[in-house]
Order: C-alpha cells, then structure tokens, then sequence
C-alpha cells in the first residue's frame, strides 16, 4: 500500500544520518530502503557496524508535520510499553532542525499484500496478547484516538452517495451510536490494526504489532475488531468471500460492539472519502472509498445481526 513515494534513507540530511548513528552507538555501515505506508518520508533497514539490524523511519515537519508529530508521539508509547507486548523497541530518536528520525529493533517477518488464515490467527495472537496488558497511564482513552465515528450521520448530511448509502446510512448510525462509552475500557489497545503494520513470522505462527502512535485504553476487542474490518478491506488470497467468512467468524467470537466498531469504521473511511482531501497522499481517498465498498456486504450482514441477533 503506497500513497507516497518515501524518500531515500541517502537522501536524508547527513547530520541526521550522522545524529543516528551516534545515538545507536554504532556506524552504519549499509541499508535498504522500504516502501509503502502513509508517510512521504523514508523508512530503512540498517545495517550496523556492530552487527545489528534496525529500523528507523525519519520525516521532515516542513514536508509533513502530521507524520513527524506521529514520530514523537509514537516514540513515547514505545517506551512504556510492557516488555511482553510484541511490538518492537524504540533504541533512539534524534531531532535535527525540522527532521525527526526514529530507531527501533527490527521486527523479524514479513508484510504480504494480502491475508492468509495464518497471518489472521497469528495477528489475532499479537492483538490478544498486548490487550491483556493494562494500558500504561500515559495513553489516553481510545475515545481520543477514534475519530469520524460519526461518519454515518454526517453522509446522511450531505446526501448519500449511492443508492446503497441511502438504503444503509441511517441504521449503520444507529448501530454505531454512543461510540464513545462502548469503546470504553482499560486494555491496551494498537487502534491500528492493518496488515501493512504487522510483521508476521516465517513460521506463520507468530507477529509483531507496527506503528504504534495511535496506541490508547479501550475495549479489548478493540484491535480484533479491527482486524476483521481489515480482513475484507485489505483482501484474502482466497477472495473476497473467504476474507468476508474469515471475518465474520472472528467478529462472531467478540461482543456484538466489536461488530459496531466494524459498522463505525466504515462510516469513517466513507466520510473522509467523501470530505477529507490531501495534497501530499491524493490517492488516499481512492483507497477509503474502496475500503468502504468491499465493506457493504459485511456490513450489511452485521447490522441485521445486531438488530436481530443470530441463535447460538
């Protein structure tokens, strides 16, 4: 998933490059750029002159000050993070006139363009295992970390875009009312979850939670929900009906608010479609309104679920 093409990690400013190194301890001694994500600015794997293999992603505020405010933020979640959440570890971050670059361990794995039923389960593991941790007191509620959950209501508003919208609109915004206090909780919650951020394993069994700066206290269902929305947007290497089953299960094991969340989000991506425009990652209104349509039919099936809930 690419919205803008990141930078070269070589063509980061040397005192920023040098700033780095200095703060690792170690010389850089080689590096590959990585590709993808929501941030013009570069993101690499070093190779250091003491053996290591890290990570590091930088951001100039001139070019995009939103990205460089979610270094900062993301560099304070990572250091109080329990040391059982699988998530990497921040080893630096340095600050260098308007760039900003952060360090961390390299999570051992692989991001495919699509899901499998093995990275489901072992994404599904990661989201369990970090929502039985307490939230640590410095995040706040997810309440501040959600936003345009009132999408629904808001495209009512300004007029439904299809004929789907008109007909769905108004019982998606029932479903996801009162967001707020639903969502609620003390788990540690990523509010990120979508394969691009997850590093999965060789072995298909295990993964690592990526870019944390939305991190927040909610609802332990919170990440899993979020996962099965993701399931059918992102897509299955099986098809959009096995991604649809795949989802629909998992959603089917949590809280009928899970299933909300899944309705919510989906408003939220059809309403940033629809309003939000952004010189830096134009295409980005393209994927939201097509996340939102691979949605319709689980969407649909859930507020019927909710409205008259399945035997057993």
């Amino acid at each position: 998933m690419t919205f803008t093409v990141r930078a070269p990690w070589a063509d980061t400013p040397e005192p920023v490059r040098t700033a780095v190194a200095e703060a690792l301890g170690a010389s850089i001694v080689g590096h590959v750029d990585l590709h993808g994500g929501m941030s013009p600015g570069p993101a690499a794997g070093l190779w250091l002159g003491d053996g290591r293999q890290v990570f590091v992603k930088a951001v100039s505020a001139d070019v995009r000050a939103h990205n460089h405010a979610m270094i900062r933020q993301e560099s304070a979640i990572l250091d109080v993070l329990p040391a059982s959440v699988p998530a990497p570890r921040r080893l630096a971050t340095v600050v260098h006139g308007p760039w900003i670059a952060m360090a961390t361990t390299w999570a051992d794995g692989a991001t495919a363009g699509s899901w499998t039923d093995a990275s489901i389960a072992a994404v599904a593991g990661a989201c369990r295992a970090a929502s039985g941790h307490r939230a640590p007191g410095l995040l706040p509620p997810v309440a501040q970390r959600v936003f345009d959950f009132d999408g629904w209501v808001r495209v009512q508003a300004i007029g439904a875009g299809d004929d789907w919208e008109a007909a769905h609109a108004g019982p998606a915004a029932e479903v996801v009312a009162g967001w707020e206090r639903w969502t609620a909780g003390d788990a540690l919650v990523h509010r990120d979850v979508r394969l691009d951020n997850t590093a999965v394993g060789a072995e298909g069994r295990s993964a690592v939670l990526l870019d944390w700066a939305y991190a927040a206290a909610g609802a332990r269902w919170i990440d899993l929900a979020q996962l099965a929305a993701d399931v059918v947007a992102t897509g299955h290497v099986l098809g959009p009906r096995v991604a649809a089953d795949r989802a629909y299960r998992l959603l089917r094991t949590l809280p009928p608010a899970a299933s909300r969340f899944v309705v919510g989000l989906a408003g939220m991506w059809c309403i940033r479609a629809a309003t939000v425009r952004h010189a830096v990652m134009p295409e980005i209104a393209t994927w939201r309104r097509a996340r939102t349509v691979a949605l319709r039919p689980l969407v649909t099936r859930l507020i019927a679920d909710l409205r008259d809930p399945p035997a057993g």
